[in-house]
């Protein structure tokens, strides 16, 4: 995990996993590294693991059973909706951004398109 030094590594961890349950590339009932494991990996201390873990399981994201290991939990769905929803206000933040800053709903349209792959607004 490349580390950026603007935001603490736990939540760098956060982050990821959370990003890999919302695009899928975990799914509910994976099974995590142990603590030990994954700061091995990640070349982190294992109390920033822990931290992070933590974290995960008070997000209902991940849960640990004494014994057998740490899972991601079967709210995957709920998860992967909230994602998506903070994405959508995200992305209605910066439109209104754009438009206080002078920028007119015509290029965002035609920016819009361009990263959706339609050149024909019209059509939509």
């Amino acid at each position: 995990m490349p580390i950026k030094k603007n935001k603490p590594i736990y939540l760098q961890l956060v982050d990821r996993i959370k990003s890999e349950v919302a695009n899928g590339i975990l799914s509910a009932n994976d099974q995590l590294p142990s603590v030990r494991e994954m700061a091995l990996q990640e070349r982190i201390n294992p109390n920033t693991v822990a931290k992070a873990y933590k974290e995960l399981e008070a997000e209902d994201v991940i849960k640990t059973a004494a014994g057998k290991g740490t899972f991601v939990t079967g709210n995957v769905d709920r998860f992967k909706e909230n994602n998506r929803r903070q994405l959508f206000d995200q992305l209605s933040h910066t439109l209104s951004d754009l438009i206080q800053i002078g920028v007119d709903k015509k290029t965002i349209k035609e920016f819009l398109n361009g990263k959706l792959g339609n050149d024909d607004a019209e059509n939509q």
